[in-house]
């Protein structure tokens, strides 16, 4: 019986060598007498024959996978992986590049469940699995491989720089902007505090004290629109970068709209859409994107090997120059569904 080519099922190590014992067993007995055959070759044999009948008849196990919170670099995930069945078998799975931990490979006794946990490292998206099977018989002489698809997919968020509370980018969104999302309401007695450019000044100089302008402010209805390229090995800068900015769009109540090569994301706001303009930066690679689209952005981004540029309105700005360090852990809490 050719157990290397009886159907699925293959010999393991330790079946080999049970193999070899068998062909010396039996040159011992064709040199000393059967007694060799009958204390080795025949046990031997049976139990690899009882081993194979064993693995052939055995229901074949099913593989469950957790589904994967999607997080930022630095945040720990726990992975679930569920296998049905019985017997005996050997499980391998390897996480993904962009994951910190761990691997899977050990031989249990089925029904069995790992609970692992992974740290994320590096923005992307990752397929986890399939797992491979190895379904053993009783003594591990022989075993069959199982074919599993179950896989899951882990989604890596880029990594986002921290911004000063008073930086060029945080005034873009919470002063220069405000005036225009705001209507006139009246005019008042000026008090310390109060932004200068704010001072009506062809009113103030018709009385003895500065009045400022106050606004009733209006539904948040404008649109910023980021517009991101980045050349080969810079998509990583690229979408940092974007991520930063539109959380501070979000954070100040814009519908935000992005655009990186080959792919644009509609104005929207609120969690769900934060998660999904995080998605779409976590997969985002190098490219260009039109000029038009580039020009008519509120704020376009070019990521090269010289650095990384961002224009917001009509100022160029290198990056450097507006951001003071990573960000670590998430403004807002993103759910996952």
């Amino acid at each position: 019986m050719n157990l290397d080519r009886a159907g699925d099922i293959r010999l393991t190590r330790r079946g080999r060598i049970a193999i070899g014992a068998i062909v010396v067993a039996v040159i011992l007995g064709w040199q000393f007498g059967a007694r060799s055959l009958n204390a080795v070759a025949a046990p031997t044999l049976a139990a690899l024959i009882v081993g194979a009948l064993h693995v052939r008849r055995s229901a074949k196990p099913t593989v469950e996978l957790s589904a994967i919170e999607a997080g930022f670099p630095g945040e720990s995930r726990p992975v679930t992986v569920s296998i049905s069945g019985s017997g005996i078998a050997t499980v391998e799975l390897e996480l993904p590049y962009g994951t910190d931990e761990e691997r899977v490979d050990a031989t249990v006794t089925l029904p069995h469940t790992f609970d692992l946990e992974t740290t994320l490292e590096h923005r992307g998206l990752y397929n986890v699995g399939p797992p491979t099977i190895r379904q053993r018989g009783p003594l591990g002489l022989v075993e069959r491989k199982i074919d599993t698809t179950e896989t899951s997919t882990l989604v890596v968020y880029p990594k986002r720089y921290r911004l000063a509370s008073d930086g060029v980018i945080s005034r873009f969104f919470t002063d220069e902007l405000e005036t225009e999302r705001q209507e006139f309401d009246r005019l008042r007695e000026y008090t310390p505090g109060d932004p200068l450019r704010h001072i009506h000044w062809k009113s103030s100089a018709k009385h003895d004290e500065f009045l400022v302008m106050e606004f009733a402010p209006t539904q948040r209805t404008e649109t910023v629109t980021i517009a991101a390229a980045a050349t080969p090995g810079h998509a990583d800068e690229m979408a940092r970068a974007s991520a930063t900015i539109a959380e501070v769009a979000l954070d100040a109540g814009f519908d935000v709209e992005v655009a990186v090569p080959n792919e644009v994301l509609p104005p929207g706001q609120g969690t769900v859409h934060r998660r999904n303009m995080l998605g779409l930066l976590a997969r985002a690679g190098s490219g260009r994107i039109p000029d038009a689209v580039a020009d008519e952005a509120d704020v376009a981004i070019h990521a090269a090997e010289g650095g990384t540029d961002v224009r917001i309105a009509d100022r160029q700005h290198a990056l450097a120059d507006l951001v003071t360090g990573e960000q670590q852990a998430p403004t807002v809490e993103v759910p996952t569904a």
